[in-house]
């Protein structure tokens, strides 16, 4: 792609499956917060095409666009099916209001106050998780995460390993870690169609807690059926059920960052959620849960 001024590579961000329908305006990707050509295009009701040469054609300084817009690609669906790799653009906040100026008409001024908005409250967000993210109490939780997060690998690995030996699968170990966060991560939290990273990098110290002990749910599940004659699908379903339990028994799904329960103790007392009673009250729900399905999932 020839441009009148060079855009900076973001080789660096690895491509993937972009769906306009189902994403946010804007994410938090690699510390900063992006839209993306694509969405722009949809949004705003334009060809891509017609975007990318209007980026290419922004008559700003080569630093401007350096520090404002990345060429990258992702793959989109095709309406046959498959998918496709096309170039793509992620844009900042400045270069959004940059580029949207040559936007005009009623419901243009509409989308740009929707994304202006969007970029406002993640630049929030950003700055809460750097204040969070300083606690004591957020990083001993992230820590004890990390422990729970290495049992889930774990156990996903021999269970892909055993698929292998079987000749049951031959799908690579990535996809099947991947397919357990994805169950695990959708199991607690409302997603949005946001990336997995981008909503753990925004959950509480009470949410990292709530999701280490699902991912350790989610190991038990299969560590206790991998010596069994069950199929991996069945292993993988029972850690799903385990999961979904789990969650259900905690509240169910909830908003990455937003803590209610800390909100409403806080209310009612005029204090912050204690930790310990959560800790507990979790333990005694993973323990239930355990006890409950794993001896049906071995009959």
């Amino acid at each position: 792609m020839k441009s009148a001024h060079t855009p900076k590579s973001a080789s660096a961000l690895e491509p993937r499956r972009h769906s306009t329908a189902a994403a946010p305006l804007v994410e938090l990707d690699h510390g900063e917060v992006w839209t993306t050509s694509l969405l722009v295009a949809d949004r705003f009701g334009k060809r891509h095409a017609d975007v990318l040469r209007a980026v290419e054609k922004l008559e700003c300084s080569p630093d401007f666009s350096e520090r404002n817009f990345a060429l990258t690609s992702a793959e989109v669906a095709q309406p046959n099916g498959g998918f496709r790799a096309v170039p793509m653009y992620r844009i900042t906040r400045d270069g959004f209001a940059f580029l949207a100026m040559g936007f005009t008409g009623r419901a243009a001024a509409a989308w740009k106050e929707k994304f202006i908005g969007a970029f406002g409250r993640m630049e929030r967000e950003l700055r809460r998780l750097a204040v969070q993210k300083s606690l004591p109490d957020w990083q001993e939780a992230r820590q004890l995460g990390k422990a729970d997060r290495r049992d889930l690998t774990d156990a996903v690995q021999a269970l892909c390993l055993r698929a292998h030996e079987r000749g049951d699968s031959t799908t690579p170990l990535g996809l099947w870690e991947t397919a357990a966060t994805r169950v695990v991560t959708a199991a607690l939290f409302e997603t949005g169609g946001e990336r997995i990273t981008a909503i753990r990098a925004r959950l509480t110290a009470r949410q990292l807690r709530r999701l280490a002990l699902a991912e350790e749910c989610y190991a038990r599940a299969v560590d206790s059926l991998i010596d069994s004659p069950a199929h991996h699908r069945a292993v993988n379903e029972q850690g799903k059920v385990a999961v979904l339990a789990f969650a259900n028994a905690t509240g169910g799904r909830e908003v990455p960052g937003v803590d209610p329960l800390r909100r409403r103790l806080g209310r009612q007392s005029g204090a912050a959620a204690p930790a310990l009673l959560w800790w507990v009250l979790a333990w005694l729900i993973l323990s239930v849960v355990l006890h409950v399905l794993l001896p049906a999932g071995v009959a």
